[in-house]
């Protein structure tokens, strides 16, 4: 994704962490982590954008960046709570998206 390499897996991949940390941010787990949630949601669209445009899918600067951040606060959310509790937000993800399916970013 740096070099603009990434595959479709890749891209999702950071789009499920994404999610997760949102989730639990907005459920009171780090919620510092929600204008980062904001900035990676943002690189992420692009990406998916320029990958429809360029079939290569990658990241600029601004969207490394705030992806290695979201990662690290995903790190540290994961290592605040409990497996089990962890699993329930996993869970909730996925029930959310499945009833907002209107508002998921799909790419081709």
């Amino acid at each position: 994704m740096t070099k603009g390499q990434g595959t479709i897996h890749d891209w999702r991949v950071l789009v499920d962490v994404l999610n997760l940390s949102e989730m639990m941010g907005k459920s009171g787990v780090g919620p510092e982590v929600l204008p980062i949630c904001e900035k990676a949601q943002d690189s992420l669209h692009k990406a998916a954008l320029r990958f429809q445009d360029t079939k290569q899918m990658g990241l600029d600067g601004q969207g490394i960046k705030s992806i290695r951040d979201l990662i690290e606060y995903a790190d540290l959310q994961q290592g605040s709570i409990s497996r089990s509790e962890f699993e329930k937000y996993i869970q909730k993800t996925k029930n959310y998206i499945k009833s907002n399916g209107d508002k998921v970013v799909e790419i081709e």
